[in-house]
């Protein structure tokens, strides 16, 4: 019995360090922005840098826009060339180009990217009744 748990427990850890690796490769995602006629690409964001971003601002709208920034290497790079000219102060501001609708939609995709969100594919097998203490 004690040697069928131990080959279970190391099926389990084997299993667990798979998934580890798969989730440090970050997913990315090309969007059509039709209003703007652009395509931008984001991708996945680690804890810590989700974790960074919702540090960013106390206001959500504001953390939403730094998330998509952080996200999208396409507008980085536009990002970085507006601030060059001037045209831009803040280079997360670039984000202000979509509506608050499609900003929400994107800052979606990114977490869904993530992992943060979306199917989580789990099910419960057994509800147990708590215990109480005699």
């Amino acid at each position: 019995m004690e040697k069928e748990k131990n080959v279970i427990f190391e099926a389990f850890a084997r299993k667990a360090a798979e998934r580890i690796e798969e989730r440090k490769k970050l997913r990315t995602m090309r969007l059509m922005v039709k209003s703007v006629g652009m395509e931008v690409e984001i991708r996945g964001l680690t804890e810590e840098e989700i974790r960074d971003c919702m540090d960013f601002s106390d206001e959500s709208i504001e953390v939403d826009k730094y998330t998509i920034y952080m996200a999208s290497p396409t507008l980085q790079n536009a990002a970085k060339i507006l601030v060059e000219e001037g045209t831009l102060k803040q280079h997360y501001k670039i984000t202000e180009m979509f509506t608050g609708s499609e900003r929400t939609f994107i800052v979606n995709k990114v977490l869904e990217l993530s992992g943060m969100t979306g199917d989580a594919n789990i099910e419960v097998i057994r509800e147990d009744e708590e215990i109480k203490n005699s």
